[in-house]
């Protein structure tokens, strides 16, 4: 009877000592494409097999070709742009479970390369941890196409966080239609622009990425912005 109850004892005990683990796969993530992308972006999944649910994860190392590249990261719960090292993040998730991770850089029409490692932690238990490096490329497809992507709008301060400048002069003497959109392609604004430069109020948008969209003549041309708190 002593054995029975200490092998029952043995199986409830076990997990809490054996399966306090976090794991990445893969551990070295990479996405690739040409630069006339809005993003790039990598995937990993991050499994729990701890009895925690609260983590945080923390961006140790950023490197990027491009001064005008700005990194981001969704973990299970949230998406978080324009990230620096030392960024932080709670994240819930429950035992057992796996979510997905993506790294992610804002091109702004820019080629090059970069990387953005990042370490999650258990918040109970900051030793129970790993480590997810993402790899972005972005390639010139055109040379021409991204110089005059380059020349004909721009958009300032960028992040933005109550009003953009947006500046472009058109060669039609007619109000040029500028939409402006969510990640998720649903319209959120509309202006008219009038002569070089024109202002749109962002006050009322989430924080998050969205792209400004216009088209003239024959061309439609998108460029991405980011909305800070």
């Amino acid at each position: 009877m002593k054995k029975l109850i200490l092998y029952f004892l043995a199986l409830i005990v076990a997990p809490s000592l054996f399966a306090q683990t976090v794991s990445f796969n893969p551990k070295v993530s990479k996405g690739q494409g040409p630069s006339t992308f809005f993003q790039l972006d990598a995937k990993s999944n991050f499994t729990n097999n701890t009895m925690d649910s609260v983590f945080e994860w923390e961006v140790i190392e950023i490197s990027s070709t491009r001064t005008e590249w700005e990194f981001g990261l969704c973990d299970p719960g949230n998406c978080i742009v324009d990230l620096s090292v030392g960024s932080k993040a709670e994240f819930i998730l429950a035992p057992g479970k796996t979510g997905e991770f993506k790294g992610d850089f804002v091109l702004n029409d820019k080629s090059g390369s970069g990387s953005g490692k990042v370490v999650c932690y258990s918040k109970a238990n900051p030793s129970i941890r790993d480590t997810v490096e993402f790899i972005l490329n972005a390639w010139v497809t055109s040379v021409k196409e991204t110089m005059a992507v380059n020349r004909e709008m721009s958009l300032f301060p960028n992040p933005a966080k109550d009003r953009l400048v947006i500046k472009y002069q058109s060669s039609s003497r007619e109000p040029v239609n500028i939409e402006v959109y969510n990640v998720l392609g649903t319209k959120v604004k509309n202006i008219n622009h009038h002569g070089l430069e024109s202002e749109i109020n962002i006050s009322d948008l989430q924080k998050g990425i969205y792209f400004i969209r216009y088209k003239e003549g024959s061309k439609t041309i998108s460029k991405s912005f980011s909305k800070s708190e």
